[in-house]
């Protein structure tokens, strides 16, 4: 019985032991807002890149359209050549309904980039190729 106790005893002060997150309230307003809009995110990783989508709300909220199915949003991909000094190039997918990046592969001329988007029961999935400047 002792060591029965004593285990759950041990175990309990373990949980707590590792339990030690700190956190702080973020003050400042202006990335408070930004990051809100942020609906998902993905990464890619590639040899010499890295590919991140994000899929923002234009609003705090959902698209303000009498379709209370389909949210408007934008699709932001941020390509990263990973050198010693990282450059980004920032690209943007305008007003989409309900946009999910599914997939990112890298070609000889820039990255395919999978998106699936529109109302529940009718997506849509196309792929385009985001062609890179020559480094």
């Amino acid at each position: 019985m002792k060591n029965i106790v004593f285990t759950m005893l041990l175990a309990l002060v373990s949980c707590t032991a590792f339990s030690q997150i700190k956190y702080t309230e973020e003050k400042n307003p202006d990335l408070s807002k930004m990051l809100a809009k942020v609906h998902t995110n993905s990464a890619f990783g590639f040899k010499n890149y890295l590919v991140k989508t994000f899929v923002i709300n234009p609003d705090l909220g959902y698209s303000k359209n009498e379709d209370p199915e389909g949210a408007n949003q934008n699709a932001y991909i941020s390509v990263s050549f990973l050198e010693k000094l990282i450059t980004t190039k920032l690209y943007k997918v305008d007003t989409l309904i309900n946009p999910e990046v599914i997939g990112v592969g890298e070609v000889p001329n820039g990255f395919e980039i999978t998106i699936d988007h529109g109302l529940p029961e009718d997506r849509i999935e196309e792929v385009f190729t985001l062609v890179m400047p020559k480094r």
